[in-house]
């Protein structure tokens, strides 16, 4: 069985841009040509490829011709360019990579100016909690993420990062009011907390640890999916919250923001997971990854 590139890009395109109307205007044809290649591949291999929900979503079945997808695009422009045959009606190749959002706020952008100052190729980056990234690699949507997951996807290499260091911080008054007798069960259950959003289990884990419990996380809560903002609801005495070192650490050091205690912060450590394909296009974004990330905190041989 022989599968049509355009019906494939089509198909990535609608789980890209999560509907047919925006794959069609991605691809530059009419959202009925995009409806058309889709059914002609889910007749062609007999099996739903797209659930039409609100965003279109791919199946299992799916998932499988998307990774397919991707990486045909990356192999098609990397073969072209290092022939160096490439022209305009070549297809633009952006990688699909998934990245956590403190990786993002800190070394990963470094990466990402690196790889495009030596290829020119983009990123077509998706945001994710470190321990859900991979998830999106399993599923196809993404050629490499950055994740804390230690053992290799299937059909992928690994690489270690080192770890990024979570301050857990609070303002002196905050620290005042709600920890002058001690950072423990009770005063973790009175004291607000910043979580960045539901999939964020870091600041109960750390009070778990705290408080020598395994206790829930019942403190009022201040919900912020944003690494800046949880920087500036930290420095205005919101809550405690665990923030990355990299972002607080010049408040530390000018008094603004204190430690809840002594050597309160934990490393958790990233890993770079990417597709084996043999792709110069790949092994560049990985020596970028690799080169940035080494801001990042190193275990002691």
């Amino acid at each position: 069985m022989r599968i049509d590139h355009a019906q494939l890009r089509a198909l990535a395109a609608v789980v890209r841009e999560g509907s047919f109307e925006r794959a069609a205007q991605s691809l530059n044809v009419t959202a009925s040509a995009v409806s058309q290649r889709i059914k002609a591949l889910e007749d062609r291999v007999g099996r739903l490829l797209i659930k039409r929900s609100s965003p279109a979503v791919a199946t299992p079945e799916g998932q499988v011709l998307v990774q397919l997808a991707e990486q045909t695009a990356l192999l098609e422009h990397d073969a072209l360019h290092r022939m160096g045959i490439a022209d305009e009606d070549l297809p633009h190749a952006s990688i699909p990579v998934a990245v956590n959002h403190d990786s993002l706020e800190t070394w990963f952008p470094d990466a990402a100016r690196s790889f495009s100052q030596q290829t020119g190729t983009t990123l077509d980056l998706r945001l994710e909690d470190q321990d859900h990234t991979v998830a999106l690699l399993r599923q196809g949507a993404v050629l490499g993420a950055v994740t804390t997951l230690d053992e290799p996807v299937q059909g992928c290499q690994i690489h270690a990062l080192g770890s990024i260091r979570y301050a857990a911080t609070c303002t002196p008054a905050f620290h005042a009011q709600h920890f002058a007798k001690g950072v423990n069960a009770q005063s973790l259950a009175q004291a607000p907390v910043l979580v960045f959003n539901r999939k964020d289990d870091m600041q109960a884990r750390f009070a778990r640890r705290l408080a020598g419990e395994d206790l829930p996380l019942t403190a009022p809560t201040w919900w912020i999916p944003s690494t800046r903002a949880f920087v500036q609801a930290n420095l205005g005495g919101l809550g405690w919250t665990m923030n990355p070192l990299p972002l607080v650490r010049r408040h530390l050091e000018a008094g603004r923001l204190v430690l809840m205690k002594q050597r309160a912060w934990e490393d958790v450590p990233l890993y770079w997971q990417h597709w084996k394909g043999d792709v110069q296009t790949m092994a560049l974004l990985t020596r970028a990854v690799l080169d940035a990330s080494a801001t990042l905190v190193r275990k002691k041989r």
